[in-house]
């Protein structure tokens, strides 16, 4: 069984610190309880969920948070651009059914 690299303590599941790459129990999980060695690139990077205004239509690098306004014009233009293909598939699919309709029409006095 794992064992904590500050207490000694058997630790069933570990946590191992990305600082410094020993293992400890859940008293000494966080850098500044077992005096290690990367404390500095630890104080350093943000807490997770900094930034975030949840409600407030705030987004973080770290994820969470909801966006108010869309960020990219295109899809205001793909959308648009989607639209006059459906009008010209409507058109076709028209014109293909007046001509089955006349087709049916010449067919019986024929």
């Amino acid at each position: 069984m794992p064992r904590c690299d500050v207490c000694g303590k058997n630790v069933s599941l570990p946590f191992h610190c990305q600082y410094c790459g020993k293992n400890f129990c859940g008293d000494h999980r966080l850098p500044p309880d077992h005096a290690c060695s990367g404390l500095a690139a630890w104080k350093k990077s943000p807490a997770p969920g900094v930034g975030i205004r949840y409600g407030s239509g705030g987004t973080s690098a770290y994820g969470g948070g909801f966006s108010t306004a869309p960020q990219d014009t295109r899809s205001r233009q793909r959308t648009a651009q989607r639209i006059s293909y459906l009008k010209i598939a409507a058109v076709v699919i028209l014109c293909i059914l007046v001509i089955i309709f006349l087709f049916v029409l010449i067919g019986h006095h024929g």
